[in-house]
């Protein structure tokens, strides 16, 4: 079973209603927002870049990995690539499993695999 969407597009990410599901009690969304200051230096947003063959393929990993960690949830990564301006969401993570607890660890998890194993590269611009 496939419990992780990855989506990797150039398109600006739409703040849509969730859909809902009877089989989890929590869903829990995070948005990755371009900050203005990086590295302490002002920045007019960030140029993303990905390995996009190779980041598909680490998902369906990552996607056995949390279901044998963390059990039952679904998982949904929408990262922008392009240029992403200041203010503007670059990561939508939204995670639903049976139980708030579930949801906040996978979240973190996620987050953290995002960052350190997905071929996804930043520049500042």
């Amino acid at each position: 079973m496939q419990n992780l969407d990855l989506i990797l597009s150039n398109k600006a990410l739409d703040n849509a209603d969730p859909e809902w599901s009877p089989q989890y009690g929590a869903v829990l969304i995070f948005w990755g927002v371009v900050r203005k200051i990086e590295k302490g230096e002002e920045i007019k947003g960030i140029e993303y870049s990905a390995y996009e063959k190779l980041a598909y393929s680490i998902t369906q990993n990552l996607s056995v990995e949390a279901m044998e960690k963390y059990g039952d949830h679904n998982a949904k990564i929408i990262h922008r690539l392009g240029f992403v301006a200041v203010s503007e969401p670059s990561l939508v993570l939204r995670i639903s499993s049976p139980h708030s607890k579930s949801a906040y660890q996978l979240s973190e998890w996620y987050l953290n695999k995002i960052k350190n194993t997905l071929p996804i590269w930043k520049k500042f611009v």
